[in-house]
């Protein structure tokens, strides 16, 4: 241990293997995943309380996670709120709004320290950006300096002691309440048109007359499918802009089953055979590794990409129908039809390097996180002197959402590779639990002989199940959302990711991921926001 004290560096790498390590031991199906490093950190500094790590590990950490699922959250997020957003999102608000009062209320009438409760508050929503700012706040509210270092510990202790149920209690609500509903997680998908279906290509002859161009046949008729390519008189071409079809054409419909099957209706007889037997048009697999095509919509690039049709577009493990307003990301793969000779040109366009990729320009990732960390400094005042600032974690998110909207000004493209987005998201978080962890160890030691620590636990859970309840019931029961999307919104209300797993592998299809994303942004700066206001009304 003493090593360890005197070698901060080691005690910052020992502390995030053990940690990553631990979380992967499943204990009746659960795990803490990168959780798991905030207990270490706080068993290793309770054994020996000289144990630190610098403090700007953490606000570097922290800074690091939010920022980047706000790049990769930000077009969903925004995107939605032209459908189903706006309803999950009220929910999730409201459900955040009626926890906090209810968390202010037990506070006070169990006379629980404001410092402390506010803690439990965060660990009952399972939030660390909540906590972080919690903590950010101590300083202006307390003038006795002499007493802030002991109480800055205690959000951390009583975070670490509400955590744990506040994963669980969320977890065990979502399976109580699917078997008591006898949730048929298929047809809900099914009714909700987001089961999983493998992308096929077919042929299609054409035998209705007077059909709209080709580009608009999907919107005009209400078909999720693109037409790759046209067969006329023994030819084939690459649809045009504004090209219509003939009777007697043959296209080629790239769609799933069902979405075949209403094309057929639509525009004509379905071909047997393999659409992509020929080699007069050929296709190919691509991976967009140059920043130039990044970010702009697929119909401006469409007089660069002339006799070249992108028809799938394959982001993380999904594969999409390409449409003209969708816009193309660092790391998407992406099926070119073109004809043969064509291909090799489409590969320069696109770029197709992975070492390119992996060389991805940092400017733009430090120019953005520059932006979010001065929002994050901007004061808005309240009621009685005090002030309300996002942080060091709503700022940035703030302004992540924002740029991975807008995706690239000019020259700078905001968005970076998906897989490099991954690996920062994960060590932000761990180099932060990893330090803020040991920052509370003495006051853990203490707390573990304190009687309110099951207090603490216990109302932590009460805040958890009411939070858990309220979603629940109320969006699946009163609001009528299906009840996948309904445990993913949860899961994004409490901006866990241990639960949207969960209810991901219980489902088996988007609706969680669709319930999740849309709220997670929101709900994330709610709860800053809401953890703060809650400290200011208890001190």
């Amino acid at each position: 241990m003493s090593f360890l004290v005197e070698n901060q560096l080691l005690a910052l790498v020992v502390i995030m293997t053990l940690g990553l390590l631990i979380g992967r031991i499943r204990i009746f199906g659960f795990r803490l995943g990168v959780a798991a490093v905030l207990f270490v950190g706080l068993a290793l500094s309770t054994i020996e309380p000289d144990i630190a790590v610098p403090s700007l590990i953490y606000v570097v950490g922290l800074t690091l996670f939010v920022y980047t699922i706000g790049l990769e959250a930000g077009p969903s997020f925004f995107t939605s709120m032209k459908n189903t957003g706006l309803r999950n999102n009220a929910l999730a608000l409201g459900a955040i709004i009626a926890t906090t009062a209810l968390a202010w209320a037990l506070i006070k009438i169990f006379n629980i320290n404001a410092a402390s409760g506010t803690g439990m508050f965060t660990g009952a929503l399972t939030n660390t950006p909540a906590m972080a700012a919690v903590v950010d706040s101590l300083p202006s509210l307390i003038d006795d300096t002499g007493r802030l270092h002991v109480i800055a510990e205690l959000p951390v202790v009583a975070y670490s002691l509400a955590y744990p149920l506040g994963v669980l209690v969320v977890i065990l609500s979502i399976a109580i309440f699917n078997a008591v509903f006898k949730i048929n997680h298929k047809k809900e998908a099914e009714d909700a048109g987001v089961a999983v279906q493998e992308l096929k290509g077919t042929r299609i002859r054409v035998t209705v007359p007077n059909l709209p161009a080709l580009e608009n046949i999907p919107a005009l008729l209400g078909l999720h499918i693109i037409v790759s390519r046209v067969e006329r008189d023994g030819e084939q071409f690459i649809p045009l802009y504004g090209a219509h079809a003939r009777i007697g054409d043959v296209l080629t419909v790239v769609g799933d089953t069902e979405e075949l099957i209403r094309a057929e209706n639509a525009i004509g007889e379905l071909l047997d055979g393999d659409p992509y037997s020929d080699l007069e048009l050929d296709y190919r697999r691509i991976f967009v590794s140059n920043t130039e095509i990044v970010g702009t919509p697929l119909e401006k690039l469409q007089p660069v990409l002339k006799d070249m049709l992108i028809t799938r577009i394959r982001r993380g493990d999904t594969d999409l129908v390409a449409s003209p307003e969708m816009t193309l990301q660092l790391g998407d793969r992406v099926r070119v039809v073109a004809p043969a000779e064509k291909l090799g040109e489409a590969t320069r366009l696109l770029g197709d390097s992975y070492k390119k990729l992996s060389d991805f320009n940092l400017l733009p990732l430090t120019a953005g996180l520059v932006l979010g960390v001065l929002v994050g400094m901007v004061e808005f005042p309240l009621l009685g002197g005090n002030s309300l600032k996002l942080g060091n974690a709503g700022g940035p998110l703030v302004v992540a959402l924002l740029l991975g909207m807008v995706s690239r000004t000019g020259k700078f493209v905001w968005q970076i590779p998906y897989g490099a987005n991954l690996a920062l998201r994960q060590l932000g978080i761990t180099l932060f639990l990893a330090a803020i962890g040991t920052s509370a160890g003495a006051g853990f030691r203490s707390a573990i002989h304190d009687p309110q620590s099951l207090t603490i636990i216990s109302f932590g859970a009460l805040i958890t199940l009411f939070m858990s309840l309220t979603v629940l019931i109320v969006g699946h029961k009163v609001m009528k959302i299906p009840f996948g999307e309904t445990a993913g919104i949860l899961a994004g209300t409490q901006t866990h990711p241990a639960v949207l797993s969960y209810v991901s592998d219980a489902s088996r299809n988007e609706l969680p991921a669709m319930g999740y994303t849309s709220v997670y942004p929101l709900a994330m700066i709610s709860k800053i926001l809401a953890a703060q206001t809650l400290l200011f009304l208890l001190i």
